[in-house]
C-alpha cells in the first residue's frame, strides 16, 4: 500500500475495532453488497476499495459492528439488497420510487451532474449556453434525458460509449463540454494521467444525494451507534481527509 494513504488511514479514529465484535443478541451480522463503481466503490485492499466503501468501514469500525463486503455486478447488488433483510448497499440514490422501499441509514455525498469544460474554453454557465454548445453525455445513462428535459437538442448530443470516450472527445474539440457525474469524471480523469487542473466544472444542472441503505432489519440501535460514529468522523475531519487521499474535492455541504 502506498505510504500516504497508509498513513491517512492510520489517522482515521476509533480503528481499534475487533474482528470479533457482536451484533445485537439474536441478529444475523450485517452484511454489505456494493459493483465496481469507482471512485465510488471497487474490489481491492482494505482501505483501497473506495472513497465511499473506505468511509462506510471506518463507521462500521468506530462504531464496533462487524460488516461482510461483497461485490456484484450492480443488477445483482440491487436484487439482493431489496430481497434479503441485513443486507445493505451503497452507493445508493435516495430517489422518491425508492423511498418506501428501503432503510435510508446514512448519507454519504451529494452527487452532482454538471457540465465539464477544458480549461482556456469558456464554461457551460447556464442553459442557454448548453443549448448552444455541443455536449457529450454517456449512451445509455439517464443524463441524455436530463439534457433533453432541459432543451438540449438531441443533435447536438454526442452520445459516447465511455467515460473515456467522453474524455476523448472533449479534448479533440468534438464536443465543447461533458455532462455527468463531477465525482466520477473528475477521478476518471485523474486516473488516466491527465491533470485535474485541465478540467472545470460549470453549471451543476441537478443533484443526487447518495446513500448507505438496506432493505430492512437494521435496528434502532445499529442505526444509531453507525450515525453516532459517522458524525464523529464528520466533525474531526476525517472525511473530509479521504476525499482529499482519493484526489477528491469535498463540499461540507455535500456530505451531510
Amino acid at each position: 500500500m502506498h505510504t500516504g494513504r497508509r498513513l491517512a488511514l492510520a489517522a482515521l479514529p476509533a480503528l481499534c475495532w475487533s474482528a470479533t465484535a457482536s451484533t445485537e443478541r439474536g441478529q444475523a451480522p450485517l452484511r454489505l453488497v456494493t459493483g465496481d463503481l469507482p471512485p465510488m466503490a471497487m474490489p481491492g485492499e482494505p482501505g483501497r476499495r473506495g472513497v465511499l466503501l473506505d468511509l462506510v468501514e471506518a463507521v462500521f469500525k468506530r462504531a464496533e459492528l462487524p460488516l461482510q463486503v461483497e461485490f456484484f455486478p450492480w443488477a445483482r447488488a440491487m436484487l439482493l439488497a431489496g430481497e434479503q433483510p441485513r443486507t445493505l448497499i451503497l452507493p445508493l440514490n435516495r430517489t422518491a420510487d425508492r423511498e418506501a422501499r428501503f432503510q435510508w441509514l446514512l448519507k454519504l455525498y451529494a452527487q452532482r451532474f454538471a457540465f465539464l469544460t477544458l480549461a482556456g474554453k469558456p464554461r457551460v454557465e447556464t442553459l442557454e449556453q448548453a443549448r448552444q454548445a455541443r455536449v457529450g453525455g454517456l449512451r445509455g445513462s439517464s443524463n441524455l434525458a436530463s439534457l433533453q428535459q432541459q432543451g438540449v437538442p438531441a443533435e447536438r448530443v454526442y452520445q459516447a460509449a465511455s467515460i473515456a470516450d467522453m474524455h476523448r472527445a472533449l479534448e479533440r474539440g468534438l464536443v465543447d463540454a461533458i455532462f455527468g457525474s463531477e465525482l466520477i469524471h473528475t477521478d476518471a480523469w485523474r486516473r488516466s494521467g491527465r491533470d485535474p487542473a485541465h478540467l472545470h466544472a460549470g453549471l451543476v444542472l441537478e443533484s443526487a444525494d447518495i446513500w448507505l441503505a438496506a432493505q430492512g432489519g437494521v435496528t434502532e440501535a445499529e442505526t444509531a451507534r453507525l450515525r453516532e460514529a459517522h458524525e464523529a468522523l464528520l466533525a474531526d475531519g476525517s472525511v473530509e481527509r479521504l476525499f482529499r487521499l482519493y484526489g477528491l474535492k469535498a463540499r461540507p455541504e455535500d456530505l451531510r
